[in-house]
């Protein structure tokens, strides 16, 4: 009977389960909903479940057919991707156009595969001109308009630190307390930010997925009372009965505090440095029909540390923390490369226009020292001096006619290496941001690491962005 019961609840695709919010998500959930989480990784795949309401599938977010495969059967989504952890040994490129990318792909899949509902966690954001927020903003942003620009219902909930064990910017917060005993406090540490527990976060989730009246709205998540990071740091420390030197300046100090932010806080650095850079803006909740009927119940400061911490006051563990060594091992193992470059879109291009217009260019740059042949099948390979295959593309079925992403499969040629699945070439256009993708996902190759990194490594990035400069003059052109 219970089986039953379980099997008529509906079925939640989440990307981004295995980490603090996902983690949190899928436990208190679970008496209403089942999970099937999403995961790169072989090692969470293949273990035996955390939760017994989640069921895990191995799957890269970077390919669209696997991810679409992935949805096929559920009927809510829930999204929690950001791409600064490393997803290979070796990545090229911004962690924005990243998260484009993979938003893109999500929204594409889950449309194709018939959900009714998706609800993206993102970050409060600034009463600002969006060309004054920092890059990790921006990209939460521009993250909400590629979900909402498919025909699925995509609600957006944004949140400001998350308090509860293993989360990242509370985990910081600690660490520093505890490390420290002399504090300097930047100018940016005097900006306002507001904090909420997890547990009034999952809350929130549940909310929008049983009131149909919340669904497709944008809902700030307010919590315990807005104050300032420096504010929040003594708050903090007098949890933790510590006390501290402390140092204003009037000065931002990112290069610097970016660095102590990593080491004493224990992220990396390409987590830390966005984090920072986000507290420069004023960062408090709007009131809104959701958080008011969050209200009553609401997780307190002092309630939501006590939860977060052991007795002698160190942070709890992120739930990923337990397969992340492994994972990056496997990923170093495997000498992989993704590198994405945003580039400029030429007015009324489509995609296949973009890659021919690419292998011409290739041609005309290195004047047939290296030269690219495109047959009538759209199968694209790439010579030195007319004769010695350097790469072949070949296109994938999945992108055949679609004008808006070509898409190949890296099939041959003396710089790869024979690997399974097949590393991938793509152009993805985005024509209401005016720019484009060029991305090499999984590609294996053939040269030794170290000597690849040193040298094709660097020249296929100097040619994108040379390519790009080059899409960028042909908009000029057309303009004038």
């Amino acid at each position: 009977m219970n089986q039953e019961i379980e099997t008529e609840l509906p079925l939640v695709a989440v990307a981004g389960g295995s980490g603090f919010v996902g983690t949190h998500l899928r436990k208190k959930l679970s008496s209403g909903f089942r999970f099937r989480g999403l995961t790169r990784s072989t090692t969470i795949a293949q273990a035996s479940p955390d939760i017994a309401s989640t069921e895990w599938v191995n799957c890269d977010l970077y390919s669209l057919p696997k991810v679409t495969e992935a949805l096929k059967g559920c009927k809510y989504g829930i999204y929690l991707v950001h791409s600064m952890a490393p997803s290979s040994r070796l990545r090229q490129g911004h962690f924005r156009d990243l998260d484009l990318l993979l938003a893109d792909n999500f929204i594409r899949a889950a449309e194709e595969a018939g959900l009714e509902h998706v609800i993206y966690l993102s970050g409060i954001m600034p009463n600002e001109s969006e060309k004054r927020l920092s890059s990790h903003l921006k990209s939460r942003l521009e993250v909400e308009s590629v979900l909402r620009s498919r025909s699925v219902k995509v609600t957006v909930l944004r949140a400001g630190i998350i308090f509860g064990p293993g989360g990242s910017s509370f985990s910081i917060l600690i660490n520093l307390v505890r490390r420290l005993p002399m504090m300097v406090f930047p100018a940016w540490t005097h900006s306002m930010t507001q904090s909420i527990d997890i547990n009034d976060v999952c809350r929130a989730f549940r909310l929008c997925f049983e009131n149909a009246s919340y669904k497709g709205g944008t809902f700030d998540l307010s919590g315990h009372k807005p104050m300032s990071y420096k504010q929040l740091v003594k708050r903090v420390a007098e949890k933790l009965g510590r006390k501290f030197i402390s140092i204003s300046i009037p000065f931002n100090f990112f290069f610097i505090s970016k660095h102590w932010l990593s080491i004493l806080g224990g992220v990396p650095l390409a987590l830390a440095e966005p984090l920072q850079k986000s507290l420069i803006h004023d960062l408090r909740s709007e009131p809104n029909p959701l958080s008011e009927a969050l209200k009553d119940g609401l997780t307190s400061f002092d309630r939501s540390f006590d939860l977060s911490v052991y007795e002698d006051g160190s942070p709890k563990p992120n739930p990923r923390s337990k397969t992340q060594k492994k994972d990056t091992k496997e990923l170093q193992k495997q000498c992989r490369v993704r590198s994405v470059q945003r580039m400029p879109l030429p007015l009324g291009w489509n995609s296949q226009q973009v890659a021919r217009e690419y292998s011409e260019w290739l041609t005309r740059k290195f004047v047939r020292v290296i030269s690219a042949k495109i047959t009538d099948d759209g199968r694209i390979s790439f010579y030195l001096l007319g004769r010695l295959l350097l790469l072949e593309l070949t296109p994938t079925p999945y992108s055949i006619s679609n004008l808006k992403r070509s898409a190949f499969y890296i099939s041959g040629g003396c710089l790869m290496k024979k690997v399974e699945p097949q590393g991938r070439f793509e152009f993805r256009l985005f024509p209401e941001s005016n720019c484009l993708i060029a991305a090499i996902h999984g590609y294996a190759p053939i040269l030794p690491w170290w000597i690849y990194s040193c040298t094709q490594a660097i020249l296929h990035l100097s040619v994108m962005q040379s390519f790009s400069r080059h899409l960028k003059r042909h908009n000029a052109t057309v303009i004038q």
